[in-house]
């Protein structure tokens, strides 16, 4: 039963613009056929991965390594994997022997960083070919490789307590090689190109989530629908 009708009335003009927004949003008329949810979501993953680019910091770190001799034995999680890792650690210039799913690597720390690090740049910048070229193996195939093997070489190193080098290897995993990885085909946008549309979204956000809210609150108030506290209980 409608108690109020102006409320009522208010609540269900706001519900049905909510509805009409939202059937519009929905459609793929935000180009390359995508609606406003996967617009939205493609403009914050651009300017996310835009804020994602440590690259040229951790080069800068990694020249103390230069010279910096390593001796380990990565074990891969299958024969296929360790001759991954084989073609990754030989072009960077290391000594590799591999026997089964062990690879033995001894090489120049610095060489290693440095030629991942450059495969992560061109990763960063959606040019998987330069390591298909350089290595016979997709790109995201390969960066992925670097990944789990630094992942062990992580841990081998800290088993040689050479907690410094271990780090060095850490830092690189999750500020080079993770966002080269996950950020990959994704298109790099700065937010200070794109203030206003950032402001845009987070306003339009707020505003539409109120929108829906005092909606349904209007037409529960309409129907006499409230929310009071309730009444204390008095003890005897």
């Amino acid at each position: 039963m409608i108690t109020n009708k102006k409320t009522f009335a208010l609540g269900m003009v706001m519900l049905i613009s909510f509805s009409l927004v939202f059937v519009l949003i929905m459609s793929p008329i935000f180009g390359e056929g995508r609606n406003g949810l996967v617009y939205a979501d493609d403009m914050f993953n651009s300017l996310s991965k835009g804020s994602a680019y440590f690259i040229d910091e951790e080069a800068a770190k990694a020249e103390k390594y230069a010279g910096t001799g390593i001796d380990v034995k990565l074990t891969a999680a299958d024969e296929a994997q360790a001759q991954a890792w084989t073609t990754l650690y030989t072009a960077a210039g290391a000594d590799v022997n591999t026997t089964g799913t062990v690879v033995a690597v001894k090489g120049d720390l610095g060489n290693i960083i440095n030629t991942v690090l450059a495969d992560a740049d061109a990763m960063y910048y959606n040019n998987s070919t330069a390591l298909t070229n350089k290595y016979g193996i997709e790109g995201r195939e390969a960066t992925y490789a670097w990944y789990n093997s630094f992942k062990i070489m992580d841990e081998t190193l800290k088993n040689q307590q050479r907690f410094a080098e271990s780090a060095a290897i850490n830092n690189i995993m999750k500020k080079a090689v993770e966002p080269a990885y996950n950020y990959y085909g994704i298109e790099i946008k700065k937010v200070a190109d794109y203030k206003g549309i950032v402001f845009f979204l987070m306003a339009f956000y707020l505003v539409y989530t109120l929108w829906y809210g005092f909606s349904i609150y209007f037409i529960c108030d309409g129907v006499g629908i409230t929310m009071t506290k309730a009444a204390k209980k008095v003890e005897a």
